[in-house]
């Protein structure tokens, strides 16, 4: 051993003294294998990166033989967002596989995402029709909240407005949805909010009660069942960011709600 090592001013290459071979357990070489050390041999656990590829670590480029889940989209892996193309089999722009995919409402001329949950495959975006059939309102009267947040309507114009092969889903149907979902308001909320893991993405579109008074936009979502409850109340979802839960509730008939159809 050399004086300089004898008194331990060792000449470091990385972690390995390149005068008399001692070893540190820091500064490993890790570039060409994230859990070993190229320099001395030494095993890091759990060092690798696979949030951008499941098969393929983002920091050293090491391999694994590990699927993909391409089962809630077809072209997205739900646990690294890889993309691939060409693999959806779609039917009308919808995948008859995953769900996902645009629904193009001629009528009007808007797409709407479309997300699968469960069995049921339904509009990722609020209704944003504009008709001069019915009741229907932007929230505050301020036509720039239909951009994000889609119209406010009442009861009878959002059954009416459905397009051919489209819904408004009765309460049973929310009711699916949400068991789906983990059957517990806390749960399922955070699924359903916006950048939840089920693609709903539930927007806050607040609501517009009988009387004209707006309230609660970004703060809660109201969206319609056609599932009526004696002669004035209908069942609705509903998601609040003030409690952090997700909820199917009773409403006047008279109040404006935000509309998501479900596919027949």
């Amino acid at each position: 051993m050399s004086f300089k090592c004898s008194i331990g001013l060792h000449t470091w290459d990385h972690c390995t003294c390149s005068a008399c071979g001692k070893v540190r357990d820091e500064q490993h070489l890790l570039t060409s294998d994230c859990e070993k050390c190229s320099k001395c041999g030494a095993i890091i656990e759990n060092q690798h990166s696979w949030t951008k590829d499941c098969q393929k670590c983002s920091k050293c480029g090491k391999t694994q033989e590990v699927e993909h889940d391409w089962k809630k989209d077809c072209e997205k892996c739900s646990k690294c967002g890889k993309i691939r193309k060409e693999h959806h089999h779609l039917v009308d722009g919808i995948c008859t596989v995953c769900g996902n995919g645009n629904f193009h409402d001629e009528k009007e001329g808007i797409n709407y995402r479309t997300v699968k949950i469960g069995n049921q495959v339904l509009m990722a975006e609020n209704l944003a029709s504009a008709t001069h059939e019915g009741t229907f309102w932007a929230y505050e009267n301020d036509k720039k909240n239909v951009v994000t947040h889609g119209y406010l309507y009442d009861f009878e114009t959002a059954k009416a407005l459905a397009p051919k092969g489209w819904h408004l889903p009765t309460k049973g149907e929310w009711e699916i949805l949400f068991k789906q979902l983990g059957g517990k308001d806390k749960e399922v909320y955070k699924h359903i909010k916006v950048g939840g893991e089920s693609g709903f993405d539930g927007l806050f579109g607040g609501w517009r009660f009988t009387r004209g008074v707006f309230n609660s936009l970004g703060a809660s979502g109201h969206f319609w069942s056609c599932t009526e409850e004696g002669e004035n109340n209908v069942w609705h979802f509903k998601i609040s960011a003030y409690t952090g839960l997700a909820e199917i509730e009773k409403v006047d008939k008279g109040y404006g709600l935000s509309v998501r159809y479900f596919r027949d």
